[in-house]
């Protein structure tokens, strides 16, 4: 009895889907054709801009023009999100709208079908490009937007502007804390200033370490300290002794990345990397919410491709005059008011003034709900 119940689901969609009818083929693809045009479009509008907004460093950087191009073309997967989901909600709310413009929607439905069971196989598009975005946004934007980060580097150091590099930062490292200024990573050295304080497993001062120069070895590991200034503590954290040093090895276990990457960007992280970055900020005592609310957005905000096929089918089937006004009217409406709502959340999650799950979630449900009161109003 109970496989009988769990298997109704697949029977129902056998039933209906399989093979295709002619009704869900003739708006199904005729919705994806409008889909397919609205993104290449949106899609290629950006591209434009972004050649455009960059083209001064195909003027001014002194590197080889191909990271310019590079660098677009690696955005171009993260351009493709952004624009998947206005896309989605206006090409159904086109589709749908023309089919109920020019009557064909309430002559399908007097045929006996429900308006339901006619947007159902875009529905279940909409459900499929809110997983396949989940993870192509996981597994091909992420790292495409670290090498289109690359690229822009290149870019602007090119054009002579100063990039990736840290000044005046203090971390807890795994046996004590730093406080280092300047981060040359073509040198691996640390200039400006390099001071530590050693801690021991009570929790008080060994000794301090202030140079004003700092370099790493990679192999073997170790850190050659430059004018060093050492100076060593009792328990009862009296000065033994203190020391002037032209130069003094030390075996730090922290290497130069852990200075001058002390934190990454939570968006440019897959699922996998946001709990790694979690334990490191950790042990760094570093604050971390904002990765965790990265993890919840990693479900989150694709969801919102699935919102606006329901939505747009909705406002769709409501039209009354030309469908490509209201379409792009109602696009615009929703998607900016969804973007606006989402943001704010998120910020006040980030900031502590939301629960993190609260923050996140609460636009994808009221949008969902009012999908769902608006279908019920609807009577169709």
């Amino acid at each position: 009895m109970t496989l009988s119940i769990l298997l109704t689901p697949f029977r129902w969609f056998k039933r209906e889907f399989i093979p295709f009818r002619i009704l869900d083929r003739y708006l199904f693809f005729d919705f994806l054709k409008n889909f397919a045009g609205t993104l290449i479009l949106l899609t290629s509008m950006i591209v434009i801009y972004e050649f455009t907004n960059n083209m001064k460093y195909l003027v001014s950087s002194k590197v080889q023009q191909s990271h310019v191009y590079f660098y677009i073309l690696y955005s171009v997967p993260g351009m493709i999100v952004q624009v998947a989901s206005p896309a989605l909600m206006f090409s159904v709310c086109f589709v749908v709208g023309q089919y109920s413009v020019n009557k064909e929607l309430v002559a399908i439905m007097v045929a006996g079908v429900s308006f339901l069971r006619i947007i159902t196989p875009i529905l279940f598009f909409g459900f499929f490009v809110w997983m396949f975005m989940t993870f192509f946004s996981q597994f091909v934007v992420i790292p495409a937007n670290k090498q289109a980060q690359i690229e822009y580097s290149y870019m602007a150091k090119g054009a002579n502007r100063l990039i990736d590099f840290v000044y005046q930062f203090h971390v807890k490292g795994k046996n004590g804390f730093y406080y280092v200024y300047w981060i040359d990573e073509k040198e691996n050295t640390v200039k400006g200033g390099f001071n530590y304080v050693d801690i021991g497993e009570d929790g008080l001062p060994n000794y301090t370490v202030s140079s004003q120069k700092a370099k790493f070895v990679e192999n073997p590991h170790h850190w050659i300290l430059y004018d060093v200034e050492e100076i060593r503590f009792n328990s009862d954290l009296e000065v033994v002794s203190r020391e002037k040093i032209p130069e003094k090895n030390y075996p730090f276990p922290e290497d130069i990345k852990y200075f001058s990457r002390p934190t990454r960007n939570p968006e440019q992280m897959n699922f996998f990397e946001l709990a790694e970055e979690i334990e490191s900020r950790i042990g760094k005592g570093i604050p971390y919410r904002d990765v965790l609310v990265q993890r919840h957005v990693t479900f989150a905000m694709p969801l919102m491709s699935f919102i606006v096929v329901a939505l747009g089918a909705l406002a769709g089937a409501i039209t009354k005059r030309s469908a490509g006004v209201a379409s792009l009217g109602l696009t615009i409406a929703v998607v900016l008011l969804y973007y606006i709502l989402y943001s704010t959340a998120k910020t006040l999650a980030e900031n502590g003034g939301l629960p993190i799950w609260l923050g996140i979630w609460i636009t994808p449900f009221l949008f969902i709900t009012a999908a769902y009161v608006l279908y019920k109003k609807m009577n169709i």
